[in-house]
C-alpha cells in the first residue's frame, strides 16, 4: 500500500535525440507553470522568500516515486494493468532544473560524472507507464479554439516522438470547436500519429459525450492501448440527470477506451458490476476502461475529505487550486496523503478498472515555482 514505505529509485537512462536534448536545455523551457527568467532577464522574479538549497528537495523525483510505486501495485494486482500519465512530460527526462539541482548540491559528483547527463530519459519512469494523456498538444492548451503556442507544441511533439519510439501510446486532446480548427489540427495530428479526442465544449469541462460516431470506429477487440484507435474522456458526469443515465450512454459508445472520474458526480464510485458492463461496446467487442487518479490535488467531494479540513489542516493541504473550485494542492510526498493514495488506487484496482490515467502530476511545478534554485 502506498504510503507505508518509502521507494527509492535509480535514474537508468539512454540518451535522446539532439532536438530533446536542447529543449531539455533550455532553462525556461515550463509547459505547465510560470516561467521564471534566467539571472541576466531584465524581468523581475517575483518576491518568494529564500530557501536554502539543501532545503530544496527533487519534487520531479517525488512525483515518480509515487508513479512508479502506483503502477508496482497495479501489476502486482493484475499483470497487464495500463497506467498512463496525463501531462508532466519533465518525468521522463532530465532538464536543466533538475541537472542544476544535482550540481549545486554535489558538484564533485557532478565533475565526476555521477549523474546521469541532461536530456536523459528517466527510464523507472518511463517503463512504468503505457502511454501519455497530452491537453492541447496543437489547439486549446489554454484556451478553446486557439492554437498552442507554437514553442509549446515543439517541446511537446519531442516528448511524443520519444513516446512512440520508445513503444508507448500518446493520446491527445484537443479543446477545438471550429470546424476548420478541427480539421487541419486532424492533419497534423495524423503526421504525429497520435490517438486523438476533439472536445468541442467552450468550458473544456470533458463531461459530454458528442453525438458523432467515434472517429475510426473499430469492431475489433481492443485489450491493450496499442490496439486503440480512438477514446473518450469523462472527467465530469454533471449533465446527466441521473446515475444510471450517465452508465447507460457511456455503454452505448463504440469508443475503444473509456477514461472516467471514476464517482459519479464526484461523490459515488462505479460497482464492479458497472465497470463491467462498461468494458464492452455497444456492438459487443471488448474495450479497456481507465479511471483517473489524481495525485496532485485533493477534491472535497471525495470518500477520504473530511469536514474540518481546511489549508494547513492536515499541513499537507497547501493551496487552493484557482482553475478548479474545491480541489487543493497537496505535498504529495506526506505519507498521510500517499496512504489515501494508496486506498484510492486499491479501490479502483478491486473494481475491476482496465487502468488507470495519473492526473495533476505536473503538481511539481507548484513547488518549483516556490522555491526556485
Amino acid at each position: 500500500m502506498i504510503g507505508r514505505r518509502r521507494f527509492t529509485l535509480g535514474l537508468g537512462s539512454i540518451a535522446l535525440t539532439p532536438l530533446l536534448a536542447a529543449a531539455a536545455a533550455r532553462a525556461d523551457v515550463r509547459v505547465n507553470g510560470m516561467v521564471l527568467p534566467e539571472k541576466n532577464d531584465k524581468r523581475k522574479l517575483r518576491d518568494i522568500p529564500y530557501v536554502p538549497l539543501e532545503n530544496i528537495p527533487n519534487h520531479r523525483q517525488l512525483m515518480r516515486d509515487i508513479v512508479v510505486e502506483l503502477a508496482a501495485y497495479g501489476r502486482r494486482r493484475k499483470s497487464d494493468f495500463i497506467v498512463l500519465l496525463r501531462n508532466a512530460p519533465e518525468l521522463l527526462i532530465k532538464e536543466k532544473r533538475e541537472s542544476d539541482w544535482e550540481g549545486d548540491r554535489d558538484p564533485d559528483g557532478s565533475a565526476a560524472g555521477k549523474y546521469t547527463p541532461m536530456g536523459s530519459i528517466i527510464r523507472p519512469c518511463l517503463e512504468a507507464i503505457d502511454g501519455m494523456v497530452i491537453d492541447g498538444l496543437f489547439y486549446g492548451r489554454d484556451h478553446a479554439d486557439q492554437p498552442t503556442d507554437a514553442a509549446v507544441t515543439r517541446y511537446l511533439m519531442n516528448a511524443v516522438d520519444m513516446l512512440e519510439s520508445q513503444g508507448r501510446r500518446v493520446l491527445t486532446i484537443e479543446y477545438c470547436r471550429d470546424a476548420k480548427l478541427r480539421a487541419q489540427a486532424a492533419r497534423q495530428l495524423s503526421r504525429a500519429k497520435t490517438v486523438s479526442y476533439f472536445d468541442a465544449e467552450k468550458d473544456k469541462a470533458l463531461a459530454v459525450i458528442p453525438k458523432e460516431r467515434p472517429q475510426h470506429e473499430n469492431a475489433q477487440h481492443v485489450t491493450d492501448m496499442s490496439l486503440a484507435r480512438n477514446f473518450l474522456p469523462m472527467m465530469h458526469s454533471q449533465s446527466f440527470g441521473s446515475r444510471s443515465d450517465w452508465v447507460a450512454a457511456l455503454a452505448a459508445t463504440n469508443y475503444d477506451v473509456l477514461l472516467l472520474d471514476p464517482f459519479w458526480r464526484g461523490t459515488e464510485p462505479l460497482t464492479s458490476s458497472e465497470v463491467k458492463s462498461l468494458k464492452y461496446k455497444e456492438l459487443g467487442a471488448r474495450r479497456l476502461v481507465l479511471a483517473n487518479l489524481p495525485v496532485g490535488r485533493a477534491a472535497d467531494t471525495r470518500f477520504y475529505w473530511k469536514r474540518e479540513w481546511t489549508i494547513g489542516n492536515p499541513s499537507w493541504l497547501v493551496a487552493p487550486d484557482p482553475l478548479n473550485p474545491g480541489e487543493t494542492v497537496v505535498q504529495y510526498w506526506n505519507p498521510e496523503w500517499k496512504a489515501l493514495v494508496g486506498k484510492y488506487m486499491q479501490g479502483l484496482v478491486d473494481l475491476g478498472f482496465d487502468g488507470i490515467m495519473v492526473d495533476s502530476a505536473d503538481a511539481y511545478l507548484y513547488f518549483e515555482d516556490l522555491m526556485p534554485l
